[in-house]
């Protein structure tokens, strides 16, 4: 797939590429995503809330606290919302999959509507 770009000729293909998975991602067509992700300086606690974020199944949401134990760090919750927030690659890491024990929760890339969304994509009901 080429992307023409308006000022500078044609996209990279790592771009492209993940353009069409989020195309696919958003017209209900993929479940999984295969990118590579741009180094991004992180600390290691976010690390392990990302990689966590990263094996919720497509369609399944998790509570801060459902993070939190997977990283064995049971009293985190309140550090898995900040890490999600920090995140700077949603959708392809699934920060709108985890959400309150008893409301949907935030959503810093997009607000409450964004991650209602994402998820009713997934077929949730939020």
């Amino acid at each position: 797939m080429t992307i023409k770009s308006s000022s500078s000729g044609t996209t990279p293909r790592a771009v492209a590429t993940c353009v069409e998975q989020m195309r696919e991602y958003f017209s209900g067509n993929r479940k999984h995503f295969s990118v590579a992700l741009e180094d991004y300086d992180v600390t290691s606690f976010q690390q392990e809330v990302w990689d966590a974020l990263c094996t919720i199944p497509y369609g399944e949401v998790w509570t801060y606290g459902d993070v939190a134990r997977a990283i064995k760090r049971p009293r985190a919750m309140r550090a898995v919302g900040n890490a999600n927030n920090a995140n700077p690659w949603p959708v392809i890491v699934p920060c709108h999959r985890v959400v309150a024990s008893n409301h949907i929760g935030g959503y810093g890339a997009g607000g409450e509507k964004v991650k209602r969304f994402l998820l009713e994509i997934e077929g949730l009901d939020y």
